[in-house]
């Protein structure tokens, strides 16, 4: 009988070494299996964070773009209104002799001219600021994203 209970002790105690080896195993995978998935989330991260600093250079490219481009008009309708500007005195000389002064077509085009370049400058000023909206959306939304991680 003694023989039967010592029997049935190592078959129990050789269960439980099996059990703790299952055990162990399962627990050595699932540790694997977190490794590799932290190192998954790592890279995609990494390249998120990438894909955040080539969107924001591209986007301080276009504001500069914008600003150069701004500048150009501005540049743009100085020269054009000091044509219009010339082209009024050279007229207003040899339309003096004549008597006549056609001042209204020459203020109603230097009026255009000033309503168009103040379009496009508004337009430009828009876009500039609809520009800096998103980066400072872009900027939380990464900061918000590191925050939880």
């Amino acid at each position: 009988m003694r023989a039967v209970g010592e029997s049935h002790q190592r078959e129990l105690e050789s269960v439980r070494q099996q059990c703790r080896r299952e055990v162990e195993g399962a627990h050595r995978e699932t540790q694997d299996k977190l490794v590799a998935k932290d190192a998954q989330i790592k890279l995609a991260l990494e390249r998120k964070v990438l894909d955040l600093e080539e969107m924001e250079r591209r986007m301080r490219d276009q504001v500069k773009e914008k600003q150069s481009e701004i500048l150009k008009l501005q540049m743009e309708f100085g020269a054009k209104l000091a044509r219009v500007q010339s082209s009024t005195q050279r007229s207003q000389q040899q339309v003096q002799g004549l008597g006549l002064l056609p001042q209204n077509i020459f203020k109603r085009k230097l009026q255009f001219f000033q309503e168009e370049k103040n379009r496009e400058v508004e337009t430009l000023r828009q876009r500039i600021k609809e520009l800096e909206q998103l980066h400072v959306i872009r900027l939380s939304d990464s900061r918000l994203k590191r925050k939880k991680i």
